[in-house]
């Protein structure tokens, strides 16, 4: 089988390259400055007969065990996170952060 010729577009001003003609690099954003040349570089394909490494799957209709939990000792965010944090996961935090002592008001 034949492969297909490909070919790629290099803005004349900077050199960048596009896989397709744009009309404007968006690089230094010159008009019109892209040439299309055959390409030497053969796109990257998976190698055949070889795979990735599987990636085992769990139903979602509540058959899995639940990961072990670890405790965080805040009683809030253990309710939140499903009874504490999940070793080897990563739990993003935000929030406006609150004053231990508040200052008073007075007029």
């Amino acid at each position: 089988m034949a492969k297909k010729p490909t070919s790629i577009f290099i803005c004349q001003n900077c050199h960048a390259r596009y896989p397709k003609w744009t009309g404007r690099c968006d690089q230094c954003g010159e008009w019109n400055s892209l040439e299309e040349e055959a390409s030497t570089l053969t796109p990257s394909k998976a190698q055949p007969g070889k795979r990735g490494t599987g990636l085992k799957t769990t139903r979602l209709d509540g058959t899995a065990t639940p990961p072990p939990r670890l405790n965080t000792s805040m009683a809030e965010l253990n309710r939140v996170l499903g009874g504490g944090l999940v070793p080897g996961s990563v739990v993003l935090v935000g929030g406006t952060p609150a004053l231990a002592n508040p200052p008073s008001c007075s007029k």
